[in-house]
């Protein structure tokens, strides 16, 4: 059984910052309108749901005999290290699609680079996190399924390989706390939600594999598909949140915080 793991490197959302304008139009000569550090700096990390997808592919294997789990990412080189970490966690290989503008793509862009990747690979499974932390579009794994026309469920809370050749046994979240159960037919695309369960601590042994195993890295750029949709502008919203600051002695600060009180109406007159 071949089991497939999507992952993505991200800056996390709070060290991404736009510039000084309050919006920036996207050009050709101006494809990069976020603030980014560098590729050799360490603010870059794997995306938080993906390893809950890593952890279940991993959970999956050593539930039964002859399976390999793979990974695979999309970007420029700095994601080798997104991949490294998915070898560490046990990954048995890593494959890199290489591309120095996958920032700017779409939902749709980077499921088709990943769908052309994958159309004769034969796996059996592929497994993403519910969505990217950083775009939080939650798109790509869905549309994976679509241009590979397999089945996919979204937001799996539970999953159950009942054996290698299928069905997969999954519980999907939906509104109101409620779950949907589904049996599905592989191969099949299933979208790992957070909290299905606890992402292992990488083990020494995979640690010192990982540093001599060899990242497969290909070209994607032959794989980028017609444009279809584009960004246009990036930009961020004023904030709509006030604050007040008291000063003065500790007495004269409770005086002035029991006044804010009064006129909020928070105490009785």
């Amino acid at each position: 059984m071949k089991i497939l793991v999507c992952i993505k490197q991200i800056i996390p959302p709070e060290l991404a910052e736009l510039s000084d304008r309050p919006e920036i139009k996207i050009m050709d000569e101006d494809p990069f309108p976020l603030t980014m550090p560098s590729s050799d700096d360490n603010c870059y990390r794997l995306n938080p749901f993906d390893e809950y997808a890593i952890e279940e592919a991993l959970r999956i294997r050593e539930s039964f005999t002859d399976v390999t789990v793979d990974a695979l990412s999309l970007g420029p080189k700095r994601c080798r290290r997104a991949l490294l970490r998915a070898l560490e966690m046990g990954a048995n290989n890593a494959t890199l699609l290489h591309l120095d503008r996958a920032a700017t793509l779409t939902p749709f862009e980077t499921a088709s680079i990943l769908a052309g990747y994958l159309r004769d690979k034969a796996y059996d499974l592929i497994l993403t996190g519910v969505m990217a932390e950083d775009g939080m579009n939650g798109q790509t794994g869905q549309l994976i399924a679509a241009l590979l026309d397999i089945p996919c469920a979204s937001a799996v809370i539970s999953e159950r390989l009942l054996s290698p050749q299928g069905p997969v046994y999954v519980e999907r979240e939906e509104d109101g706390g409620e779950r949907t159960a589904y049996e599905i037919n592989l191969p099949a695309v299933l979208t790992i939600q957070s909290g299905i369960n606890r992402p292992r601590y990488p083990a020494l042994s995979h640690v010192l594999r990982a540093r001599t195993q060899e990242i497969a890295t290909l070209d994607a750029v032959t794989l980028i598909p017609a444009p279809r949709e584009r960004i246009v502008s990036v930009f961020r919203t004023e904030s709509s949140a006030t604050c007040t600051f008291i000063s003065g002695t500790p007495i004269e600060k409770a005086g002035q915080f029991l006044d804010f009180c009064r006129q909020k109406g928070f105490l009785a007159l």
